[in-house]
């Protein structure tokens, strides 16, 4: 019974102060504030030479910051936020961070010549350059972590940085695998995309005071949040307009990593019978431009674009289920509701 009054009252205390809270949290001077310590993190002695201008470059910040404002989101349900601002402000750069390292290695390994509409740091300056750039913005979260004293953040960090490079690998075996199954792309983007969506909603809240309860909660709404991210990207890589993206017309498939839409048309039979010919010629890097759209046009007939609307769509609605357990007032739900509605198509 003690429990349950402490439940209570913990979301009681939730409730109150985050629809407020949550306002101020995601205010410009908090970001402001997590954009100078990715500075300082990154902060180097080369101004003035070629090295300091890769390194400049590789700290360059200009996506959405999603996962800075999840964890800043989920640290407003504990009670010691406010207090502990500035530990926030670098774990959420440290996020950050760790998420520009795992794309700037992503490119190296895609031979990426974009990314975020200017030139990728492998096609600037080289692949062993941008290697040990991502390499220095790893070293230099481990540094902070230690002199920050950061001890149960940084292992939850480090295990998502753990569970990324095994989802890496395991798509890497995956590779041109025209058996793949889905359980074996959803074990995939589990770890390498969603893992560090759930690292940082596990760090907010742990961080702001909240019960394990709480924090679990929230683990696996930002888990959620991951797989949609990872299951939109996929799709957007069929129905958005490539000259507005600057990517590379199906990327993924060209390199043998076979996406959600792409895996839920092979379910019907015409899919397998259409789509599986056009896998193995690209398994013998014998795939052409022709093909590529013949393949997106059987993978629209065979609903692997349905399909891969309706998975999002349920990640959501489990997001939208953990929601509603909070107790949330309208103005909170609205907050993380836009969050959400950014990974939604």
């Amino acid at each position: 019974m003690i429990k349950k009054d402490k439940r209570d009252k913990e979301i009681q205390q939730a409730e109150v102060l985050f629809s407020s809270y949550a306002i101020e949290i995601m205010q410009e001077e908090w970001m402001e504030r997590v954009k100078f310590y990715i500075r300082l993190i990154g902060n180097h002695s080369l101004q003035g030479t070629v090295v300091g201008s890769v390194l400049d470059d590789a700290l360059n910040v200009s996506g959405k910051m999603i996962r800075v404002r999840l964890l800043l989101l989920c640290s407003v349900f504990g009670s010691h936020w406010r207090e502990k601002k500035d530990r926030l402000c670098i774990l959420a750069a440290m996020v950050e961070l760790t998420h520009l390292a795992s794309l700037i290695h992503d490119d190296i390994i895609d031979d990426a010549p974009y990314r975020r509409g200017g030139k990728s740091l492998q096609n600037k300056y080289g692949k062993d350059a941008a290697v040990y750039a991502g390499d220095f913005l790893m070293a230099r979260i481990y540094y902070y972590e230690a002199v920050e004293h950061l001890n149960e953040s940084a292992a939850v960090l480090s295990k998502a940085v753990q569970s990324m490079c095994e989802g890496e690998i395991g798509q890497a075996l995956c590779r041109y695998k025209e058996n793949i199954t889905v359980d074996e792309y959803f074990w995939n983007i589990r770890r390498k995309t969603a893992s560090l969506f759930k690292a940082a909603c596990h760090i907010g809240a742990a961080e702001s005071g909240c019960s394990d309860e709480f924090v679990k909660k929230l683990e696996t709404f930002g888990e959620n949040l991951g797989m949609m991210f990872q299951l939109r990207d996929d799709l957007l890589d069929f129905i958005s307009d490539k000259t507005e993206t600057g990517k590379e017309t199906h990327k993924d498939f060209r390199y043998g990593i076979y996406t959600y839409p792409v895996l839920a048309a092979l379910k019907t039979e015409r899919g397998k019978n259409l789509i599986l010919p056009i896998m193995l010629e690209n398994k013998q890097r014998m795939i052409n431009n022709r093909r590529l759209a013949e393949m997106e046009e059987y993978v629209i007939q065979c609903g692997g674009i349905e399909a891969t609307y309706k998975e999002i769509k349920r990640f959501a609605q489990k997001n939208k289920e953990i929601l509603r357990g909070l107790n949330m007032d309208d103005e909170t739900t609205r907050l993380i509701q836009e969050l959400m509605k950014q990974l939604e198509v």
